[in-house]
């Protein structure tokens, strides 16, 4: 019998998976399917080539086109120091970033609201009332028209607490936990959990060591980027599995005030694939591409964001810092007021960021998105219904997934059994790649956002 529409769309997602995962490291694909495969949220994190799919536009009332991070879910704020050395609290993973529907980043947020309540112990009249706080937040910001951001004299409640905390962390914290001392030269710590080793030969040392050289020419200092260390990184969900490695340098000095670069490679947006039928500017590359709209979306940038060329293969380049952390919301459950604050400051902050962009290649302007927020106040319903259909979505495939894992599917398998899983930090090429490239942080294209600055207590 034929598989019905439901079923013939869940086994489609398993594909899809496979799809968007092949070609990456075995092993960490394997450990990526185990946590996908335990929790709804977690699968919800690492699928959002599904959950674009899952959002049906035609349905919803029209939405001005902008720029959106594409991935906006919880777990996708948190705390980074700029280049002016202010903490912010912010949108942080742009690598589905692109110019689509304003939409896109409110329905995925607030889905990833519904997908994550069961787990915080949130029954659906909560849930339901977390979704229409979010959404009046967020459409509340879009009306006003003013992008504010989040620092440590901005922010208040469990965000305010936060930035606090991380504020008085340094730079030697983050080493002490990342790396250690032999012979009085500092080396990263490969435990084979966070860090990997990188073979001795592999072309990506040289390739990283010449694009760190042009950093320091980028940013004029001399001795900062002088290569100390290489891993292989591994962090994230959705990207888990893709080339990332870290970089220990020289810093501000040998060894105690080093300092830890990441690489991460940029890959196609899933948003742009699900939505083909929205132009995009013509990037230089994927790298261009992120860096430019986080730059243009963030109140801020954070420290050493470049585009670069590891051989021929994009990478976006960034300082790991100490700040780095998010609000731990599963204990904000048993504080329903404070959870609340929590999200709504969150909606807040995808309209700041939408706001600050207006205007640029394409984007809607902000007459037009103001506009917008309002319509959504006046008609909260379509949205509020658009998410929580995400959620179903992203329930039934995650089900089916689950069987999928445990019941050894061979296109799953053959995806974490392929060969060179061995070494996974040697197949960034297979001989040395053309010298390194770096693009500034304000490729051509996209100019950097205005700087005029507003406060508002959260």
């Amino acid at each position: 019998m034929a598989p019905s529409a439901a079923g013939k769309a869940r086994e489609d997602a398993v594909d899809l998976i496979c799809a968007v995962n092949r070609g990456r490291d075995p092993a960490l694909l394997r450990r990526k399917f185990t946590a996908m495969a335990a929790d709804p949220f977690v699968f919800l994190r690492a699928t959002a080539m599904l959950g674009h799919r899952a959002i049906d536009l035609a349905a919803l009332p029209r939405t001005p086109l902008g720029w959106v991070c594409g991935d906006l879910h919880l777990q996708n704020f948190g705390c980074f120091r700029g280049g002016n050395r202010l903490v912010y609290f912010d949108l942080n993973d742009f690598d589905e970033a692109a110019r689509l529907p304003l939409c896109v980043d409110l329905l995925r947020f607030l889905a990833s609201v519904q997908t994550a309540a069961p787990g915080m112990r949130i029954g659906q009249t909560q849930s339901h009332q977390l979704l229409g706080g979010a959404l009046a937040a967020y459409a509340s910001a879009l009306a006003r028209g003013k992008a504010f951001w989040l620092e440590r004299e901005t922010a208040a409640g469990a965000i305010g607490a936060l930035l606090e905390q991380v504020g008085t962390r340094k730079r030697r914290d983050l080493l002490a936990a990342r790396t250690h001392v032999a012979a009085n030269r500092r080396h990263i710590s490969v435990d084979g959990q966070r860090y990997l080793g990188v073979a001795a030969d592999a072309p990506v040392r040289q390739q990283i060591a010449g694009a760190l050289q042009q950093l320091a020419q980028l940013y004029a200092t001399a001795t900062f980027f002088e290569l100390r260390d290489i891993a292989f990184r591994v962090a994230g969900m959705g990207s888990l599995g893709v080339p990332r490695y870290v970089a220990l340098v020289r810093g501000k000095g040998d060894p105690d005030r080093n300092a830890l670069i990441d690489f991460k490679l940029a890959v196609p947006s899933s948003a742009v694939q699900a939505m083909p039928q929205f132009m995009q500017p013509a990037w230089a590359d994927e790298a261009a591409r992120i860096v430019a709209i986080q730059d243009a979306c963030q109140a801020a940038s954070p420290a050493c964001l470049s585009a670069v060329s590891l051989g021929a293969a994009p990478y976006v380049v960034r300082e790991l810092q100490p700040v780095e952390d998010r609000v731990a919301l599963a204990p904000l459950a048993r504080q329903r007021k404070s959870l609340a604050h929590t999200l709504d400051a969150m909606a807040r902050l995808a309209a700041y960021a939408q706001l600050r962009s207006a205007g640029r290649l394409g984007a809607a302007g902000i007459d037009e998105i103001m506009a917008f927020g309002r319509q959504m106040l006046d008609r909260p319903a379509p949205w509020i219904d658009a998410a929580r259909a995400i959620d179903a979505a992203n329930t039934a495939a995650h089900r089916y997934f689950a069987n999928a894992w445990r019941d050894h599917d061979p296109r799953l398998l053959a995806l974490c059994n392929a060969a060179g899983s061995a070494a996974p930090s040697v197949k960034m090429a297979r001989r040395p790649g053309p010298a390194a490239r770096v693009q500034k942080p304000q490729p051509a294209g996209v100019a950097r956002p205005l700087r005029r600055r507003r406060k508002e207590a959260a």
